[in-house]
């Protein structure tokens, strides 16, 4: 209930608007009720444990992977499915047939004599006044699948959803796969921020504890 339910309203919106840090740590606080409510523990136990107990992350980071799978269907979708992935950078390899013109990118822009938008393979600086295009974003944002030099051919999302041909996945880049491998990104974040192991020996994971399903006394008591 909780991931299925209580995330979704929770992150309503967050594919497309990433909210602020203010708002992630009010939205936190709900999430830690969540986790409570979950392994059914005391008010006191600490929220780095709650997180790996409850087998729920960190909200902050599941909102920067719920942004990264609205990126990966975007970028794996098809014209006629998703229109905005014509105005994706013409150097990403995605399975689209047609890209729209260049000069249409600057349409993007608020005041092209002001802001000179960045590459989207170039990491933005501290300077506010360099940033990328919405649409360049995206995969900018997704380089851990792309490689370094953005050239990792990208598979469609589903070939009975389009009346056309499109190019064969490429070996071990279909969509499923790629959707399991920002998980495994995910787990990676999330193990960075757990508690060492001499401090907590037990890591994260997103499969519920096998004693969850039991009454909400005995799993507390066992948490």
């Amino acid at each position: 209930m909780a991931s299925s339910l209580l995330f979704p309203i929770l992150s309503y919106g967050a594919d497309t608007f990433k909210p602020t840090l203010h708002i992630t740590r009010k939205l936190s606080a709900f999430w830690y009720k969540v986790q409570r409510w979950t392994t059914n523990c005391f008010a006191c136990t600490p929220t780095d444990i709650l997180a790996v107990e409850a087998c729920l992350p960190p909200l902050d980071l599941l909102l920067v992977y719920k942004h990264r799978l609205a990126c990966l269907r975007v970028m794996c979708s098809p014209l006629e499915i998703k229109p905005a992935a014509a105005r994706l950078p013409a150097s990403l390899q995605t399975p689209s047939l047609s890209r729209h013109s260049p000069d249409h990118r600057d349409l993007s822009l608020k005041n092209p004599g002001s802001l000179l938008p960045l590459p989207w393979l170039q990491s933005r600086p501290p300077s506010k006044n360099r940033a990328h295009l919405p649409l360049d974003a995206l995969p900018q944002s997704m380089l851990f699948l792309l490689g370094p030099d953005g050239h990792a051919p990208l598979p469609v999302t589903s070939h009975p959803l389009s009346g056309e041909t499109y190019p064969s996945p490429p070996p071990g880049r279909t969509y499923p796969q790629l959707k399991l491998l920002c998980k495994k990104h995910l787990m990676e974040e999330w193990e960075t921020v757990a508690l060492h192991p001499a401090r907590y020996a037990y890591r994260p994971s997103l499969k519920p504890h096998a004693f969850m399903g039991l009454s909400k006394f005995d799993a507390g008591r066992i948490h």
